[in-house]
């Protein structure tokens, strides 16, 4: 746990590793993706025998209302709610609104789809207090290598070697990771990124004293440098640095304390032609915040749905194997 040496990193940021290859080959095989276009609602009808079907989609569609009908032959994957939903991005000289009124639809749709059977979950669970969920993260694009250097003296680690780097002490409870470069398709060899985040965003700052929440870019930087005995440095790394803050009121929100009827299964009952999708349905024993889970949810979907014979990945007990319990306790003792 204290090395992360059991987290499996991509060659570049996950976007650029996995779903833009995965768009590539779905288009290839004749998959059409509509940008600008939000599913807000569903018609469901049920049978007499308990059978279930989505007959209707409807949809905003770059602001305008407009509707799809499902053929006999269409399935309906829905995902819902959202960790990333209402993300608000501030830069060097602002600080990122903190968004409460749900504006983009990421739980909308769950909301409505909610009210039409009682499995279906409670959406509210998880996004009805954004005071728990939320935190705030940060990106500093970097066109010198200076404070590259400056952080591998300090660890011993070259970029993209080490662990996360938690200052434990930070009343932010602040936190960054420094990738192999290039992190992302098309980065040029003078350009360097770090990435971080603040858990405990209405505290004040041991070096810029006030809430990270309200802080901007730059000040996020001067916190930053402090807690890395780097303020030396400071003047030179942000003539060369821009630093994102990005508030996520819902990152946390599938963590939400909770019931097993709280999260709708992948399949809900006596459902022909519809599944749900995402970090909040309900697959027994299996852990969220994964890309693991969503992949996994997406297999009981369409192989569900489709009555395809293929096994589905097992989920790994690890505590129940005594070579990694004792492991545990060894290095909580240490």
């Amino acid at each position: 746990m204290h090395t992360l040496s059991g987290v499996r990193r991509t060659r570049l940021n996950q976007y650029d590793s996995i779903i833009r290859p995965l768009q590539v080959w779905l288009t290839e095989l004749g998959v059409r993706f509509e940008h600008g276009v939000r599913v807000t609602d569903a018609d469901i009808t049920t049978d007499a025998d308990g059978t279930r079907r989505v007959r209707r989609l409807h949809l905003d569609r770059a602001g305008q209302p407009d509707v799809y009908d499902l053929a006999t032959t269409d399935h309906a994957f829905l995902t819902l709610g959202s960790m990333t939903a209402d993300a608000a991005y501030g830069d060097d000289d602002t600080a990122p609104e903190l968004i409460r009124d749900k504006r983009d639809g990421g739980w909308r749709r769950w909301e409505t789809l909610a009210v039409k059977a009682d499995d279906f979950g409670r959406p509210a669970v998880f996004h009805g207090n954004v005071d728990e969920a939320k935190w705030e993260s940060f990106t500093l694009t970097m066109r010198s290598p200076l404070l590259l250097h400056r952080i591998e003296e300090l660890s011993g680690n070259l970029p993209g070697t080490g662990a996360l780097m938690t200052f434990k002490h930070s009343g932010w409870l602040m936190s960054i990771v420094v990738p192999h470069a290039p992190h992302f398709e098309g980065q040029p060899e003078d350009v360097y990124t770090v990435w971080g985040y603040g858990l405990f965003v209405d505290r004040d700052g041991d070096f810029v004293h006030k809430p990270m929440a309200q802080c901007t870019g730059r000040e996020i930087l001067t916190e930053l440098l402090g807690h890395l005995g780097m303020s030396d440095i400071e003047e030179q790394v942000a003539a060369t640095t821009t630093v994102i803050p990005v508030m996520l009121p819902y990152i946390t929100s599938q963590f939400a304390p909770r019931t097993p009827h709280d999260r709708p299964p992948v399949i809900p009952r006596g459902a022909a032609n519809f599944a749900f999708l995402g970090q909040f349905t309900e697959i027994p024993e299996d852990v969220v915040f994964t890309v693991e889970y969503s992949v996994r949810g997406a297999m009981h979907a369409v192989y569900g749905l489709l009555g395809l014979d293929r096994e589905i990945p097992g989920i790994h007990h690890a505590l129940a194997d005594p070579k990694t319990a004792f492991g545990v306790l060894k290095a909580a003792l240490a």
